[in-house]
Order: structure tokens, then C-alpha cells, then sequence
């Protein structure tokens, strides 16, 4: 099943967002889910499909259109009503949007996975919002996503990984 869903969501959000992104969000919330000892294939499956409503909606509210299509995805094989629930919070809860947070450590590791990858690809940021904005703006958005993703990051185990590279990014920007 986690093979299926792993196909159709590359497949659907395209290469560049899977490898972007969704690689590094299922890398640090599989490993958060070791650590913390919890529901590897729950935390996978959400890591998988947290930003699926992206592509059909776009980004705006898509928390709560990735928790929609990934229902759509899930009822395909026959999970459990409940377990779908709980994949379904951990998506809506991510990115904490509409005072929606965190209410298991499942929703929890998602969220600070999500912000996890921001740190990892900082290069990606900076290009993307140098062809929106001048240089001054780009880099003052880019500061405020990786001040805004780091505070996101509520689990000592996931600060404790990140706590290094955000270290480096903050040296980076403020020269």
C-alpha cells in the first residue's frame, strides 16, 4: 500500500516537488517515528500525502485539501475508518493554519518534518523568490520562512537534528 501511494503522489505532484520535498518530510518523519517510538506506516503514509491538495487547489488552505484527497486516496484500501481519521488530522494539523494543531505525536512529528525540510533546501528558496522579488525582498522572505519553520519545530528530537544546519542558515543569511 505505502509503495502504491508513493508512486501515485509522485506522480502526481511531479518530480520536483517529490524530490523537493515530500523525500525529505517522509525521511525526518520516519526517523522522528523511530526515535519516539510510535506508527511508522501512519506517520509515512501522512509524511506522503500532507501536501497532496497542492496540486489540484494549489497552496492556499492546503491543508485542508490535502486532508480531503488523501481521504479520497485512503477509502481505496479499505483502512479503517479511524485510522484514516488520524492520517487525516496529521495532515490538517501541519502547518498549523486556522488555529488547527498538533494532538498526537503523530500530527506532531508531521508538522516538525514539514518544517525540518524548509532547512534543507534553502538554495531552492532563494532561487524561487529571486525571480519574484528583488534580491533585498527575496532575502528577507527567506529569512522570516526559515525563522517561521525553525519555531515550528516543537520536538526536542527534531530540534536537536535540525539545531545545527539552522545554525548555519542564520550565519548564511545574516551576512
Amino acid at each position: 500500500m505505502i509503495e502504491e501511494i508513493r508512486k501515485h503522489v509522485k506522480k502526481e505532484m511531479g518530480d520536483d516537488m517529490y524530490k523537493s520535498h515530500i523525500t525529505l518530510v517522509v525521511k525526518y518523519s520516519k526517523n522522528l517515528a523511530k526515535i519516539l517510538k510510535v506508527n511508522e506506516e501512519e506517520v509515512e503514509i501522512s509524511a506522503l500525502l500532507h501536501d497532496i491538495g497542492k496540486v489540484k487547489h494549489g497552496n492556499k488552505n492546503h491543508h485542508i485539501t490535502s486532508r480531503d484527497e488523501a481521504e479520497k486516496i485512503l477509502k481505496q484500501y479499505n483502512l479503517p475508518k479511524e485510522y484514516i481519521e488520524k492520517i487525516k488530522h496529521n495532515i490538517e494539523s501541519h502547518n498549523h493554519k486556522n488555529g488547527l494543531i498538533p494532538k498526537t505525536i503523530e500530527a506532531e512529528i508531521i508538522s516538525n518534518a514539514d518544517a525540518m525540510a524548509h532547512l534543507d533546501v534553502l538554495p531552492r528558496f532563494i532561487y524561487l523568490k529571486s525571480k519574484e522579488l528583488d534580491f533585498e525582498e527575496a532575502m528577507e522572505w527567506v529569512s522570516k520562512k526559515i525563522e517561521k519553520s525553525w519555531n515550528k519545530i516543537t520536538l526536542k528530537e527534531a530540534k536537536e537534528i535540525s539545531k545545527e544546519k539552522y545554525k548555519a542558515i542564520k550565519l548564511i543569511l545574516n551576512k
